[in-house]
């Protein structure tokens, strides 16, 4: 039998729902290879309650600046993973304040 689309699996499936079942969304850039792994309780706050299909055009990898070979896929934490893998976490969240000119005759 063949495999279902990971897209159509997401749809269905929103921030908020995945912090409640306690999982974590694994980030991967296709391109360099490089995973990140994010709580959905620290992504709830820089975003809206969103399904998962939308959030993964969101994201571009640190190391390459590339989006359009990012995936995401919602991680069950098991056993003895707790321990072992790396998460990102929010620490804060900051804003630039940013000057806009206008030029103007006296």
């Amino acid at each position: 039998m063949p495999e279902m689309n990971e897209a159509k699996k997401l749809r269905g499936w929103s921030l908020r729902d995945a912090a409640e079942a306690g999982q974590l969304l694994e980030v991967r850039c296709q391109f360099c290879r490089r995973t990140y792994r994010f709580f959905p309780r620290d992504l709830l706050q820089l975003t809206a309650n969103v399904s998962l299909d939308r959030l993964a055009c969101r994201f571009r990898c640190e190391r390459c600046n590339r989006r359009d070979y990012m995936s995401l896929k919602v991680v069950q934490i098991w056993g003895s993973e707790p321990g072992k893998l790396t998460v990102r976490r929010l620490v804060r969240v900051t804003s630039v304040r940013k000057p806009i000119w206008e030029d103007g005759v006296l």
